[in-house]
Formats: structure tokens, sequence, C-alpha cells
């Protein structure tokens, strides 16, 4: 008995060692990953832009994986050829062309006008049903042009900048033009920029996903040992299983970028988590129905059991028969009797 009792604790020991340690290395990844997703990547150039071309910095401000846009802010950083080596303004009216936005693609500043960034918005190619391994892809082309279109002469552009979305990475690369934006019987090329969500809001989310499934595994766990009459069936346990079973959407809704309904992670997991929490709480109803007593019974189950306490305690308290002076006499004359 001593050496079973031993081996479970040692059993018992080893299960919390393990779960401390994959505590602290998913504590660990997730940090590190946080640590990761901070360090932002350039888009565009690399090193110092060349001094020949119109200087556009491009910083994406958010990303609307469900409506299928990245919002950016465009600012002109340099005019390069254009730019008054006095003022730092541009000498000649420039026109600069955006392609698929979703606002007006076209937007010009005067001579000598102070530019303004321009808030605008990307048209992207992307499925947020597939959270949180979705990617948000926007293909777009800038033109620069000095002048007032169309009369106006192409200027080189370089696109540069530093983005900087919570939750989120961009990358960039140059992707060949296509025939709709044609300019000196040439594609001109598109810049094609990608958003995906940073390895720490996955690892988050994944994390908040596992312990949606531990939950169902608890509950279940519970209802199968109290049925098979291990564990002692308490009614007020149903009501922490009925809780879960609430807390089950709110823990949905905390997953980071809220993934709309239908998502893969509704079928994958969420409504497996609901269907485990429901039969756990079937089964807890069905153990509470077969061990528990029916009502009156516990009463008379008592009253029988103390009648025989009650006999054997009257019988202790009675006291004891000792003979009569009666009895004696005749013993005695009987004694005599006989001695006679």
């Amino acid at each position: 008995m001593e050496e079973r009792s031993r081996w479970r604790w040692t059993r018992a020991r080893r299960i919390a060692a393990i779960i401390a340690v994959c505590a602290i290395v998913v504590y660990g990844a997730v940090v590190a990953l946080y640590a990761l997703s901070d360090r932002s990547r350039d888009i565009g150039c690399q090193g110092d832009p060349p001094a020949d071309s119109l200087l556009l910095e491009l910083r994406p401000e958010a990303v609307d994986a469900a409506g299928d846009r990245i919002a950016v802010n465009l600012a002109v950083r340099s005019f390069g050829p254009l730019q008054d080596p006095v003022t730092g303004l541009s000498t000649d009216a420039v026109t600069l062309y955006v392609t698929d936005t979703d606002g007006s693609p076209t937007h010009t500043f005067e001579a000598g006008q102070v530019p303004s960034p321009i808030a605008m918005r990307f048209i992207t190619d992307g499925y947020i049903e597939r959270w949180p391994f979705d990617a948000h892809v926007a293909r777009f082309a800038v033109v620069a042009l000095r002048g007032t279109a169309p009369d106006g002469t192409v200027v080189p552009v370089t696109i540069c900048g530093t983005p900087n979305v919570p939750g989120w990475m961009f990358a960039s690369e140059p992707v060949p033009g296509t025939e709709a934006l044609i300019v000196d019987g040439a594609p001109v090329d598109q810049v094609q920029l990608s958003a995906h969500r940073a390895g720490a809001t996955t690892a988050f989310g994944l994390v908040i996903l596992a312990l949606m499934v531990v939950m169902p595994a608890l509950t279940l766990t519970v209802a199968v040992v109290a049925y098979r009459g291990r564990r002692k069936v308490e009614a007020t346990l149903m009501s922490w299983m009925a809780a879960m079973v609430f807390a089950t959407i709110p823990l949905r809704g905390f997953l980071p970028g809220s993934p709309p309904i239908g998502s893969w992670v509704d079928y994958l997991v969420v409504l497996w988590v609901l269907v485990g929490l429901v039969i756990g709480l079937i089964v807890y109803v069905l153990a509470w129905l077969r061990w528990s007593p029916v009502a009156g019974a516990p009463r008379e189950q008592a009253t029988d059991a103390a009648l025989p306490v009650v006999l054997a305690a009257s019988a202790s308290a009675a006291p004891p028969v000792t003979p009569s002076a009666e009895d004696g006499g005749d013993t005695g004359d009987g004694g005599g009797g006989g001695a006679h």
C-alpha cells in the first residue's frame, strides 16, 4: 500500500513538472515572438534613395482585413530634380497618379506648395476567413508627372517607408506592370505590398484556442468520473459547467483581429468546444440522476440505520438484575433443607 501511494505521488510530481515546463516554453515563445515582431521592415528602397527621382514616403496606418483595405499615408519627402535648393519646394506643378485605391487616383501639388500627406486606402486581395494565417496583398503603381495630366512629363519615382502597425508585418517588392497603366509605350512597374499577422499575434490567438480546448476536456473528465461513481456528485458543479459554456463566446470575441463568424477556427475549434461542453453537462446530469438519492429516501434510511443504535444504547443503559431478598430466602431454605 505504501509503495503504491509513493508511485502515485511520483507520477503527480512528473505531471506537474511537465505542465510547468510547457507553460514556461509557451510563455518564452510568445515573448520572443513579440520582441521580434516589434522590429519594423523598411518598404521599398534600401540605403540612400537616388537624387534624380521624386522621393515618396509610404506609411501604412491600419489594415482592414474584413474590408480588404490597407490605409496608408503617402507623403512627398523630396521633389528630386524639381526641388528648389533654397526652399526645398517644387519649382513646378507635380501630379501624382496612384492606382488601385478606393478614392481619387490623381493628386496635384502646385509650384511652391507645401505638400501635405495624402491619406488613401489600397484595395487588397486576402481572405480573413483563414485567420490567423491570412495575408492581404495590394498591388499599385505610382506615376509622377511634371505639370498637369495628361500633358506632363514623367519624373522618376522612388518609394520608401517604415511601417508600424501593431499586430501586423509588412513586406514589399517590385512586380512587373500590366496593360492597365502604360506610360511611354511600356507598362509601369508596380509595387506589391503584403501584410500578414505578426508572430506574436498568431501565437496569442493559438494560445487562446488551446485554452478553449482545455475547457471541454476538464468538463468531460469531471462528468465521466462522476458518472462512473468514482467521485461524489455535487449538483453545484452543473453551474460551473454552464458558466464555461457561456464563457466560450467572450473568449471567441477576444481573439486578436476579431475573425468574422464562419472562419475556419469556428468549424475546427469553437463549434466542437461548445459541443464538448454541452456533452459534459449532459453526462453530469445523468450522473446526478444515477447517484443522487431519491427525495425522502435519506430520512428513511437514517431512521432505519439509527434503530439498532438506539436499541443497543437502551440495552447498555439498563440496570443489572440482582436477586431479591425473597429469592435469597428461598434459596437459603432450599439450601438448608438440602443440608438437613
